[in-house]
């Protein structure tokens, strides 16, 4: 007879929030993954990890929602992801497929941070408070418990701050020159249409300055 897991996931917020899910203990980590964003209402397609944790909540061991191809870390600058074929590729040994919810959460009290979309960094706190038998008719990942009111996935902002350059990036604006004297004058005239002197079309430039 297979186990099933009770499991509380608690997201990180300021506002208590939590979900209790009960799951079979043989069911791939992607089962949990779903059942997780379905319990908090959120039906996005981001990119999402498991990690290994400790008492302290501290990230141990990745498990990825997608396998990546050996080395992808090191060769990640260098690579062409236009041109990449990623089934050809040598894959990690683990990912939410491959890993069942019971190789990662093994006996009551195991702990594991879930993440999902890594630009808005959302982290639940992922916990085993229960192994029980099935009960008949049960369908199963199943949502038994729910407390507080969950923010929708898109209420966080994007964190720029680890792209680099691209968390300075300035929209293009105006360039400072075109090269032609007289439609840059008109260009520079024309910012603000207020302002006295400025010029509506560029006869009206050719006749001021001719």
């Amino acid at each position: 007879m297979k186990t099933i897991l009770a499991i509380r996931v608690v997201l990180d917020v300021v506002e208590d929030v939590f979900r209790d899910i009960e799951i079979a203990a043989d069911a791939p980590l992607t089962h949990l993954h779903a059942a997780t964003l379905d319990a908090f209402g959120w039906h996005g397609d981001e990119m999402a990890s498991f990690y290994r944790s400790n008492a302290r909540w501290d990230r141990g061991e990745e498990i990825p929602l997608m396998a990546m191809p050996e080395g992808f870390e090191e060769e990640e600058a260098a690579m062409d992801f236009e041109e990449m074929d990623l089934s050809a590729a040598p894959q990690r040994a683990k990912s939410m497929d491959s890993v069942a919810v019971g190789e990662l959460l093994t006996q009551v009290n195991d702990r594991a941070v879930y993440v999902y979309d890594f630009l808005r960094m959302w982290c639940f706190y992922v916990e085993l408070v229960d192994q029980k038998a099935p009960e008949p008719e049960a369908q199963y990942p199943r949502l038994t418990a729910e407390y507080g009111v969950a923010p929708a996935p898109e209420s966080r902002e994007i964190d720029l701050g680890d792209l680099g350059d691209l968390g300075d990036f300035e929209a293009p604006g105006k360039p400072d020159s075109t090269g032609d004297p007289e439609l840059d004058a008109y260009l520079a005239d024309g910012e603000d249409d207020d302002e006295p002197g400025g010029y509506t079309s560029l006869d009206d430039l050719d006749q001021d300055l001719y």
